[in-house]
């Protein structure tokens, strides 16, 4: 077998893979990025303004699809604590009157 044929050898980096050298097809390569200016190089957060009732009536479907089989009960426990994950404090009455919406649905 020719040396040509062979994997490369292990490299000298901290992990021992192969070089940038070594790359096949710039599979393996070390980032050499170079920033833009005015360039988006990292995720945009919030791009459209949405109203707390889109954000209610947002997780009111998301939790239909996950958990609308399920008890009254259980529906509210998860409403409740995805309205804490995004921080809108809705009233007990609130969550019980769109749990028993979720489950009616």
């Amino acid at each position: 077998m020719s040396n040509e044929t062979r994997a490369p050898e292990p490299g000298t980096g901290p992990d021992g893979g192969a070089g940038a050298a070594d790359s096949v097809g710039g599979a393996v390569h070390q980032d050499r990025k170079v920033e833009r200016p005015g360039e988006q190089s990292e995720p945009r957060m919030d791009t459209h303004a949405t109203d707390d009732e889109a954000r209610i009536q947002g997780v009111v479907v998301q939790t239909r699809a996950d958990v609308g089989d399920k008890s009254e009960q259980r529906i509210a426990d998860v409403l409740r604590q995805r309205f804490d994950e995004i921080g809108l404090d809705l009233g007990d009455d609130r969550i019980r009157a769109l749990a028993a919406e979720v489950a009616g649905a």
